[in-house]
C-alpha cells in the first residue's frame, strides 16, 4: 500500500492568505527554513492503478495535478481516482468534492452523520447530482470494511477501520435544526490495513482527546500520522490571532503536560508523523527549537509530496 501526502497543512494552508504571523511572513519572503504547504489530504493505493483520496479540500485540483499518478489518461476522460474517504464534514475536508464534479463513478465513504450533513447543512450531494454519478458507502465506527479495487487481481485490498474521534459538528452545522448532532460521531480517524502484508497506517488528522480506543490503534499501527495542528495550547490566543485555544478548536497541542509529544514517542510504530499543521506552528521551521525537540524524539513533520509504504 502506497500513501502520498498531497497536503500537510491545516485549514487555510501555509501561508494562509489572511495571516501575517511570523511563519507566514517568513515563508512569503523566501526563508529556506520553511516551505509552503497545501491543505491536509492523502492519496492511497494498493495496486498503483486505483487511487483513493482521504479528504478533499479546496486545494484538491492543484494536488491532483501536482502528482502524476493522479493525472487523467490514457483515455480522454479516464482518471485513476476511484473514491474519497471523509474523516469528517468540515469544509476543509469536503469542499473539494464540488471541484470533482466533472468526474464520474466516484465512490464517497463516510459516516452517516457526514452523509446527512452533506445532504442538508452543506448540500454537496444535491449540488452534485446533475453533474456526475457517485455512490455513497457508509463507514461504521468500529467495523472494518474492505475496499474493492476496480482492477481485480492486481494487488491486495485496502481494509478501512474507522475509529471514533469526536462528537463536535462543523461550525456551520451547529445551528442546523434538521441534524441531531449532540450524541453522534462527527469525526473519525482511519486505520488503513494492507490485506497482503498485514501492516497498517493509523491516520488521525484531528485529535480532541486520546481515548482508550484511539490509544489501542496508535499502539498497534506500523506507521502513525496524527494531529500536529498546534504546538501549544495558547498558540493563537497568545499572538492575538484568535479568542479560541487549541482544545476549544478540537485539537490536542503537541507540547505541554497533557500534549501528545511524549505519548507519541512511547509508541512502538516504526514511523511517527505529525500532519495537519497550522501556519502558526513553530515546528514548520526546520531550524526551530520546537522542530529539533520533535525530531530528537524520532517524530517526523509531514510535507507535501512525502511518500510511505505500508
Amino acid at each position: 500500500m502506497r500513501i502520498r501526502v498531497l497536503g500537510a497543512a491545516a485549514g487555510g494552508g501555509f501561508p494562509q492568505w489572511n495571516c501575517a504571523c511570523p511563519n507566514c511572513r517568513a515563508v512569503r519572503s523566501g526563508n529556506t527554513a520553511l516551505r509552503p504547504l497545501l491543505q491536509s489530504s492523502l492519496a492511497v493505493t494498493a495496486n498503483e492503478k486505483d487511487w483513493y483520496l482521504i479528504n478533499a479540500g479546496p486545494d484538491i485540483l492543484r494536488q491532483i495535478e501536482s502528482f502524476a499518478s493522479l493525472n487523467a489518461g490514457p483515455g480522454i476522460r479516464e482518471t485513476p481516482l476511484a473514491g474519497v474517504f471523509l474523516t469528517d464534514a468540515e469544509l476543509d475536508h469536503t469542499i473539494g468534492l464540488l471541484s470533482l464534479r466533472e468526474g464520474s463513478s466516484l465512490t464517497i465513504y463516510g459516516t452517516e452523520m457526514v452523509r446527512s450533513c452533506l445532504q442538508s447543512a452543506f448540500p454537496v450531494f444535491p449540488m452534485l447530482k446533475n453533474y456526475c454519478s457517485w455512490e455513497w458507502q457508509s463507514l461504521n465506527p468500529g467495523i472494518r470494511q474492505k475496499v474493492g479495487l476496480l482492477h481485480e487481481g492486481e494487488g491486495g485490498n485496502i481494509i478501512v477501520e474507522p475509529v471514533p474521534v469526536s462528537k463536535k459538528p462543523p461550525l456551520y452545522a451547529k445551528s442546523t435544526q434538521e441534524l441531531d448532532c449532540h450524541e453522534e460521531i462527527w469525526e473519525v480517524g482511519l486505520v488503513l490495513h494492507n490485506e497482503n502484508s498485514g501492516r497498517c497506517l493509523a491516520f488521525f488528522p484531528t485529535l480532541e482527546k486520546i481515548t482508550p480506543a484511539i490509544e489501542a490503534c496508535l499502539k498497534k499501527a506500523d506507521i502513525l500520522m496524527v494531529d500536529g495542528t498546534f504546538w501549544s495550547e495558547d498558540e493563537l490566543t497568545g499572538m492575538g490571532a484568535s479568542a479560541r485555544d487549541a482544545r476549544s478548536m478540537g485539537h490536542l497541542p503537541i507540547s505541554g503536560p497533557s500534549g501528545t509529544l511524549e505519548l507519541l514517542a512511547s509508541f512502538p510504530a516504526e514511523r511517527k508523523i505529525l500532519i495537519h499543521i497550522n501556519n502558526s506552528n513553530p515546528i514548520l521551521k526546520k531550524d526551530s527549537v520546537q522542530r529539533y525537540t520533535v525530531e530528537r524524539l524520532g517524530i517526523e513533520v509531514a510535507y507535501d509530496g512525502m511518500e510511505l509504504e505500508v
